[in-house]
Order: C-alpha cells, then structure tokens, then sequence
C-alpha cells in the first residue's frame, strides 16, 4: 500500500496527519500544493476540483485507489480513528 499526503505547509490538520503517521511509522509521501503545481493538479484530479487539505490518495493511479478528504476521514481510511 502506498500512501500520498496533498498538504500546505499552514494546514493544522496537514500537520497533524503527518504526525499520527510518523508516530505509528507508516510511510508517505508528501506533496506541497503550495509550491508545485504539478502537485496541485493532482490533488484537483483526485478529489474533482477540490481544494481542501489534506488529501490522502492510497495506491493513487492503481485500481484500488481511494481518497480522503480532510483530517477525520483520512483516519478512517487508514483505519487509525
């Protein structure tokens, strides 16, 4: 399973996840929609236009993707709530 964070640096809740994710050492990666626009773009593909951090892509570009939009229901989905 790979797991791909959509954060900006001023995002608590961006913050937040990451620090949930380090602690239970769960691997990521993070992408600053801030500074690439590359990055911004596929965060609005993967949630349809939207704009609200963080965004949680698991397995992103595979047929088991799933994406969450926000801090609760990114817990959800990687069942740490």
């Amino acid at each position: 399973m790979s797991i791909d964070l959509y954060t900006t640096p001023t995002c608590g809740y961006c913050k937040q996840l990451k620090a949930v994710l380090q602690e239970k050492k769960i691997a990521y990666v993070a992408h600053d929609v801030t500074t690439s626009e590359k990055d911004f773009n596929v965060m609005q593909e993967v949630t349809n236009g939207g704009t609200s951090v963080p965004v949680t892509v698991i397995d992103k570009g595979t047929p088991k993707q799933q994406v969450a939009v926000g801090f609760d229901d990114a817990m959800a989905l990687l069942k740490l709530s």
